[in-house]
């Protein structure tokens, strides 16, 4: 009888309970607003769903939005509502070098902010398009683009390549899937996407030349031209890591990403950028 007991208080002293604290994000505001120089700034105010969840974040119709530049008051942003699709557009358009803080009153919640400012434009110099035919008789492109990087600061780059075309007389910019040249580019690996992303860290000061192959429907290059924008710290690292979460998240195989967020008391994003296009010649 002893025995017995003895082992039943060994048994029942090797059992602990233990509380673990997982994020919950059910119900949080987002404040998303990805601000482009010399364009109207749009916003969205929407509610986290679970994760898990497969449905749209509520929109929030009732919100006060405030835009401020340079910490100074400007407007209210108007709500304008129209079949599911919420958001909030400012009147003014966003300026190089200014930094706009938005704030999203929304009732029952503590404010919602973020910031960022509109970066100076990417210096570009020579765009080139080699079409060159491969062994299925097929075309292909060599798209050539080359960076006056900034010294002595960090910058940050995006670099999508179009296709310039027209449907029923109506332009269309169709984006060209690329395989990058690049040695240092650990994003594509060999594999073809529609976004490469980079920062100066291999270049800095310099003039790098980055090279892309694609596919090309037919001789045409006069209609591709690359969009090289200049991006933030903090649009970069969004954008990076919300591409990078949509490639990897669907794996269960590969390590889960976390999609970067700068808004105090909520999730989201508030980021600067400065998109230019550039012809490829031939």
């Amino acid at each position: 009888m002893k025995l017995f007991l003895l082992l039943t208080l060994t048994a029942c002293s090797c059992k602990k309970d233990v509380t673990i604290d997982l994020p919950e994000e059910v119900n949080k505001p987002v404040l998303n607003l990805l601000m482009s120089k010399d364009s109207l700034m749009v916003a969205q105010v929407t509610l986290a769903s679970r994760i898990g969840q497969w449905k749209l974040p509520a929109p929030i119709r009732n919100a006060e939005v405030k835009l401020y530049e340079n910490d100074v008051f400007k407007e209210n942003m108007t709500l304008l509502d129209k079949d599911w699709v919420v958001f909030y557009k400012s009147t003014i358009k966003a300026q190089e070098g200014a930094t706009y803080r938005i704030v999203a009153s929304i009732p029952g919640y503590t404010e919602v902010e973020g910031r960022d400012m509109i970066p100076e434009p990417a210096k570009v110099g020579e765009v080139r398009l080699k079409v060159v035919t491969d062994n299925d008789g097929g075309t292909k492109g060599i798209v050539t683009v080359e960076l006056h990087d900034k010294p002595r600061e960090k910058n940050y780059y995006r670099i999508r390549i179009y296709a310039l075309d027209t449907f029923d007389g109506i332009p269309v910019r169709m984006p060209m899937y690329l395989k990058s040249t690049e040695p240092h580019d650990v994003l594509f690996g060999g594999k073809e996407r529609d976004t490469f992303f980079t920062d100066d860290v291999f270049f800095d000061g310099r003039s790098p030349r980055f090279s892309f192959v694609t596919s090309l429907r037919r001789n045409n290059p006069e209609k591709v031209v690359a969009e090289v924008t200049s991006l933030t710290y903090n649009s970069y690292n969004y954008l990076f890591s919300s591409f990078m979460a949509k490639e990897k998240n669907e794996d269960p195989l590969s390590e889960k990403v976390i999609v970067f967020n700068n808004i105090l008391n909520g999730l989201g994003i508030v980021g600067g950028m400065t998109p230019q296009d550039h012809p490829a010649l031939p």
